[in-house]
């Protein structure tokens, strides 16, 4: 995500020696104990809940969140005792960032009715509003264990597994919660979701059809996203041919406000029009500014629009289709390029004598996600390498030049754990985003994104008032969505990977838009190490090479 600031950020890594950290910031469930915990289709038969949605369901699907909320306040009037009913208050005081009220809610209700299914999967909701992914789970089993049939715990089992990398197991419980609860809306729509290519298309086509109760917003959203996908369809962006290692020089980008160097890119040549795009762990793909898209023959399939920092909102962009990309020795056939339909979403002036666009655009290193991708800035290079391949059962999985997987879903199973990367660090993975378990002053559990296209580090600024002082700052944050202003953290430190990061001061944001994430490791800190990341098995491996004053 691209973003600039008005001041720099120091820190220093060094290697932790705490054994106890290191493995606190592994992931507490490992394949084979995750398979054993995850919930299982139940093999009594389940009563299906066929009752349509409250006039209170509607409405906080809607996003009416008042009219939500009145509606719940009479219904629990009415029956003090209705489970669903409190469970909608929590996620309506979730949805208003209002975390505090939520737990103290469900502390209350978890302590009188420690059994209730409603109350346990409601304390897995605040739980995991709070970053606290794994405790959200483990409440999404307890709930299972109360009432095996009751569908949003299958929901909420199935969103950390997607997260943390068990694919296929979050869809098939995604698919159970539907047909355990056909008419919940929420579940209905999560699952739809939650599907690939055709099957994606074809639920979405009749969602839009058959579904009586979307409203406008999501009546127009949706198509969107239907057109999105529809066209995403084919353009696979597969290797068409190499030459020489997969060894791909970066390129310094500097900045017209700026001395010397503010970060790295790649050169990228669209259907052979060159432009240097900058390297982004914290962005999807191939993004263009709107000055950097023209003239190079790539051919409109649909609208969509890009996210970020800033409180402007998505902005709006266009999904392209490139004939040819080449990176390096590498060429890539029929890939997907988004551009920006605005002058300025990355930065820029519309002042006589400025730039439009400060920048040319983004490459997200999931372009990549094919290979074992090692984003090393100490060489200034990115190297590919093939991911390590589980044993067969037959037939071995086509592999192009430089050992990706072709075939259709290749990613869309479980992650396992390979036996050369067992000294990896098992991370998080939300779309194109991978968010890394931290450990905060040696004692607070956390979550950071790992994103080099951030130009400094962030931390959230509740977090940051209750492990260190917050302050009022003057820097300022620019971003896809918009423009703001941050505050500024105090001492603090930050152990991930087994490394630890001493923090003299840290810039503040409110990160609640996030979903969970505490903060980001920018470029100041990413820049130091080499970074290692596999996206199909969700690990990483940093390097702090030996020798470098940090």
């Amino acid at each position: 995500m691209p973003i600039s600031k008005l001041s720099s950020v120091y820190s220093c890594i060094a290697r932790s020696r705490d054994l106890a950290l290191t493995l606190f910031l592994s992931l507490p469930l490992a394949t084979a104990s995750l398979a054993a915990q995850s919930p299982q289709p139940h093999s009594a038969s389940c009563q299906i809940d066929t009752r349509p949605p409250t006039d209170a369901d509607l409405a906080f699907f809607h996003g009416d969140i008042k009219k939500a909320a009145d509606l719940v306040a009479a219904a629990l009037k009415a029956n003090p005792a209705d489970g669903h009913s409190h469970q909608l208050q929590v996620d309506l005081l979730l949805a208003q960032g209002k975390i505090d009220d939520a737990l103290k809610l469900v502390d209350t209700w978890t302590s009188t009715n420690p059994t209730d299914p409603y109350a346990i999967v409601s304390a897995g909701d605040v739980q995991f509003a709070q970053g606290h992914w794994r405790e959200a789970y483990a409440l999404a089993l307890k709930a299972l264990k109360a009432n095996p049939c009751f569908a949003p715990a299958y929901q909420n089992a199935a969103q950390y597994e997607s997260l943390a990398g068990y694919r296929a197991t979050a869809r098939r419980h995604l698919a159970l919660a539907h047909q355990l609860a056909p008419k919940d809306e929420f579940i209905h729509l999560d699952w739809v979701l939650s599907l690939n290519d055709q099957a994606a298309i074809d639920a979405l086509k009749d969602l839009l059809q058959n579904d009586g109760v979307l409203d406008a917003k999501q009546k127009k959203n949706l198509p969107e996203r239907l057109a999105e996908l529809q066209a995403s369809m084919g353009h696979n962006c597969e290797l068409a041919s190499i030459t020489g290692p997969a060894v791909i020089p970066m390129v310094p980008i500097t900045d017209l406000h700026a001395m010397g160097v503010q970060s790295y890119g790649l050169e990228v040549a669209f259907n052979g029009h060159k432009r240097v795009l900058q390297i982004d762990t914290g962005a999807s793909g191939l993004l263009l500014s709107h000055s950097a898209e023209g003239g190079m023959g790539l051919k409109p399939l649909a609208q969509s629009s890009v996210g970020g920092f800033g409180g402007d909102g998505a902005s709006g962009s266009t999904i392209e289709q490139a004939d040819s990309i080449r990176i390096g020795g590498l060429e890539f056939k029929d890939c997907r390029v988004e551009a920006m339909n605005n002058f300025g979403a990355m930065g820029g002036s519309h002042l006589i004598g400025q730039p439009l666009d400060n920048m040319t655009g983004l490459i997200g290193t999931n372009v990549f996600s094919r290979y074992l991708v090692t984003v090393d800035y100490s060489k200034h290079e990115i190297r590919l390498d093939p991911l390590p391949q589980p044993p067969s059962n037959g037939t071995a999985p086509p592999l192009d030049a430089l050992g990706g997987r072709t075939d259709p879903g290749w990613m869309d199973g479980d992650r396992t754990l390979p036996p050369a990367l067992k000294s990896w660090t098992e991370i998080y993975r939300r779309g194109h985003q991978l968010i890394i378990p931290t450990l905060i002053n040696s004692q607070n559990p956390s979550l950071f994104l790992i994103d080099t296209g951030s130009a400094f580090n962030l931390i959230d600024i509740d977090t940051a008032k209750k492990v260190t002082k917050e302050q009022t700052g003057s820097n300022g944050i620019r971003g896809l969505s918009g423009s703001g202003r941050l505050d500024e953290a105090g001492k603090f430190t930050l152990d991930f990977a087994g490394l630890r990061m001493p923090v003299i001061s840290m810039d503040a944001l409110d990160l609640t838009r996030f979903g969970g994430p505490h903060g980001f490791l920018g470029y100041p800190t990413l820049s130091q190490l080499v970074i290692h990341i596999d996206y199909r098995d969700n690990l990483v491996f940093f390097e702090a090479p030996q020798g470098k004053k940090l």
